[in-house]
């Protein structure tokens, strides 16, 4: 099964889909709720139903709103943009083994189930939704835990093809 999209795997859409990422993470990302103070859920690694609605509750209404609609809106974009990145840049650096390169669309799946958690705590506040919540932290646990691997993979590749490189 090859990944999708692998036949535009090239460094140049790669170097693309860098910039992007670099521009979601720098400007869009950062005012994704419309308030640089609020902590967004989706940005911890693992966290009870208590500390979910800990974060919701300090957020104000207009923050609720804006962190909803990011949520429907460019924290659908920006994953979009990482796993095209991740998975291209992937199948580059590991040629003879293309499985690697879908990696990314675990992290993928499992951000876009967090998304869809956070996006029914938030419409359903103030009802407590434990259950969702917990749900919710297991995707985001999963979306960190894999783009730490996926991260890992991509030093390692870039070493080897560095050595690969030197030797030559």
């Amino acid at each position: 099964m090859k990944p999708l999209f692998s036949k535009y795997a090239s460094v140049k859409v790669s170097l693309f889909l860098l910039l992007l990422m670099i521009v979601f993470n720098a400007f869009i990302m950062p005012n994704l709720a419309g308030d640089q103070q609020a902590v967004p859920i989706d940005l911890q690694f693992a966290y009870s139903p208590e500390r979910a609605y800990e974060l919701i509750n300090s957020y104000s209404a207009e923050t609720r709103h804006n962190y909803m609609i990011g949520e429907m809106t460019m924290d659908v974009l920006y994953p979009i943009v990482y796993t095209l990145f991740l998975s291209i840049t992937l199948l580059l650096l590991y040629p003879q083994k293309e499985k690697l390169a879908l990696i990314p669309y675990v992290i993928f799946i499992a951000d876009m189930l967090e998304n869809t958690g956070i996006i029914t705590m938030l419409y359903n506040y103030p009802t407590e939704l434990y259950g969702v919540a917990m749900a919710t932290s297991v995707f985001s646990t999963i979306k960190w835990s894999v783009v730490g691997i996926a991260f890992l993979l991509l030093i390692i590749g870039l070493v080897l093809a560095l050595i690969k490189k030197l030797k030559k």
